[in-house]
């Protein structure tokens, strides 16, 4: 029997024939467009993926392969990621637990489980189920995170995990997941009257503020903050009025500049009291890095910004770094971009920002070609999400903004952010298989 391929004809899906036949099908869905004829606009490519200009009204879609140069930009991070995990945390982990392949154990096995889920999600999870259960998983999310100060477990002198046995679970890192799915299903159902103030600004700012309300219950700053950028984000996407986009923006740059000012410090001190400490570290992080008030508050960003500036051009090597040794605290976390300067240099600090820069191209390409408003929208939301966490945490490490507590994508030491991370790419690889070619491209 000749192999057949899955496709969809305006959304309808359809079966067609075996590649390099005449493509017609076998049978048509019902109520479906008439078939179509052959045309000159009709463009094979290995036999996968077929489409028709845009410009013809109809657009065939067949189900092929993910989107390779994706699949291997996230497998590049991510064995990069590993590695370095190793390389800063073996010192640390010998130290604190007589073993120095502690941390780099416990990595490649979320690794292997997350490259699980995310070939299964690529391959089996249908982008039309994942909108179904956007609003439950939304609502199962904020009750969750809400509950987190209830049920959650001290680590570190803050609750913001849950104790599954297996893992520590960080609810908020499920929370800006179904913060862009459910605003991607909103906008895609709503679209038509998206630039009206009670269509276009209402939900996101509810959907928005019960998000971060339920992050800011953890005193969460960072995470509440990247809620935050989410929501923007996914406002411009969609095609809010450029001037309540930019309306929200400029009160977010106002709400900084008020707390950078006596008064504003004094009421994010009522709110988050170690949020100030922070501030004052990080104007002059090297005053205090042996402050008893602030805990040695500058100790960690004076010692990354040493790293940095010791790995010159090429770093001092793989494996060589000096911070590691009891200098930089916990390096295999927030704090790892500045090892890998430290040894890899300005040229691989480079080589894995270009890396991120290609995620990023390669994401909203996806975006541009998926088959719908929801999937474009759920993958520049995903993407847009992993851009934002690099670049703030990038800042950190360099101390161009407070420490915020960002880990980096694919690099930064976790189970929870990992896993979900991975869950995420396969959520993009498994909407890539629904993209159309179209001439020229």
């Amino acid at each position: 029997m000749s192999p057949v391929n899955k496709r969809e004809v305006n959304n309808k899906t359809v079966r067609s024939t075996k590649p390099g036949t005449s493509g017609r099908t076998d049978k048509p869905a019902r109520n479906s467009a008439a078939p179509v004829k052959k045309s000159p606009d009709l463009i094979r490519k290995k036999g996968t993926s077929l489409s028709i200009s845009k410009s013809q009204g109809t657009i065939i879609r067949l189900i092929g392969e993910v989107d390779r140069p994706f699949l291997v930009i996230v497998v590049a991070l991510l064995c990069i990621g590993s590695v370095m995990i190793f390389s800063a945390s073996y010192a640390f982990a010998e130290n604190e637990f007589n073993d120095s392949y502690y941390f780099a154990r416990k990595q490649l096995g979320w690794v292997v489980a997350g490259l699980a889920i995310m070939g299964f999600v690529a391959k089996f999870v249908d982008y039309r189920w994942i909108k179904k259960w956007a609003f439950v998983g939304y609502i199962f999310s904020l009750v969750l995170n809400f509950l987190v100060p209830v049920i959650g477990v001290e680590v570190k002198g803050a609750i913001r995990q849950v104790d599954l046995g297996f893992i520590n679970f960080q609810p908020s890192e499920l929370m800006k997941f179904f913060v862009i799915l459910i605003l991607a299903a909103y906008v895609s159902d709503n679209h038509a009257q998206i630039r009206t103030f009670r269509k276009g600004v209402m939900p996101f700012i509810i959907f928005g503020g019960m998000a971060a309300a339920s992050i800011m219950v953890q005193r969460h700053l960072s995470a509440t903050i990247i809620i935050c950028l989410i929501v923007l984000v996914m406002m411009y996407l969609s095609g809010t009025k450029g001037i309540w986009v930019g309306g929200a923006l400029g009160a977010g740059v106002a709400a900084v500049a008020f707390v950078l000012t006596g008064t504003g410090r004094e009421v994010l001190g009522k709110l988050v009291p170690h949020a100030v400490k922070r501030l004052q570290v990080w104007e002059d992080p090297i005053a205090y890095m042996r402050d008893a008030e602030t805990n040695w508050g500058g100790w960690q960003p004076s010692q990354s910004l040493f790293a940095i500036s010791s790995g010159g051009f090429w770093g001092l090597g793989l494996g060589q770094s000096i911070e590691k040794y009891g200098y930089l605290p916990e390096p295999q976390n927030d704090y790892i971009f500045a090892i890998l300067c430290e040894e890899l240099g300005f040229f691989g600090a480079t080589m894995v920002i270009g890396l991120f820069i290609a995620f990023a191209w390669r994401g909203f390409k996806i975006a541009k070609n998926a088959p719908n408003r929801f999937t474009s929208l759920l993958v520049m939301g995903i993407t847009s999400q992993v851009v934002l966490q690099v670049i703030l945490n990038i800042a950190v490490v360099t101390n161009t903004i407070p420490s915020t507590g960002i880990g980096l994508p694919f690099f930064s030491y976790g189970g929870t952010n990992l896993i979900i991370l991975l869950a995420e790419m396969g959520i993009i690889l498994s909407i890539s298989r629904y993209s159309y070619l179209e001439k020229g491209q």
